[in-house]
């Protein structure tokens, strides 16, 4: 794999993580923090990525089962210092993932995009959410097309916040 970095400019980080949203929304995503693993492969769906520069924090929001709240900020970097873009011209897919380097002293953060199918990660982020709704109101047969339009209403809801 011959991946490069690019060094994104504080001043483009804004329109950056929005662009990179909306280019990489419900593809899969493995999280590491050095050589901790936050979120192993397959990885969870990435539902966005943001930055706000007057509480100087950068997250990377993820796609969970949880028909209350569907997305979780998985990983915040404090006072981010670089934002760099990782691509590979050979994969299918050129944009791997982020490296984030965060406050002096702290470990290197990198969210790895996975090979997969965006569409296939996202029918599998509302059948998890579904299946969500069908416990929460007691695994009651019968509704599991309502569940499911609740389900996909919800995705999509928390989707359209990052891009």
């Amino acid at each position: 794999m011959a991946s490069k970095k690019t060094r994104i400019l504080k001043k483009e980080w804004p329109d950056f993580v929005k662009d990179f949203s909306r280019q990489n929304q419900f593809r899969r995503v493995t999280l590491l923090l050095g050589d901790d693993v936050l979120v192993g492969s397959p990885g969870l769906p990435l539902a966005g990525v943001t930055y706000d520069p007057e509480d100087r924090k950068l997250e990377v929001y993820l796609g969970i089962s949880d028909s209350g709240d569907p997305v979780r900020a998985f990983h915040s970097v404090e006072v981010p210092r670089a934002i760099y873009l990782i691509k590979d011209d050979d994969a299918p897919n050129p944009v791997v993932g982020l490296q984030i380097q965060g406050a002096p002293k702290t470990r290197m953060s990198f969210v790895y995009l996975e090979d997969s199918d965006p569409d296939e990660a996202r029918f599998q982020w509302i059948a998890n959410v579904a299946f969500s709704i069908y416990e929460a109101r007691g695994k009651t047969p019968g509704d599991d097309q309502a569940d499911w339009f609740q389900a996909e209403a919800l995705v999509n809801e928390v989707a359209s916040r990052f891009v």
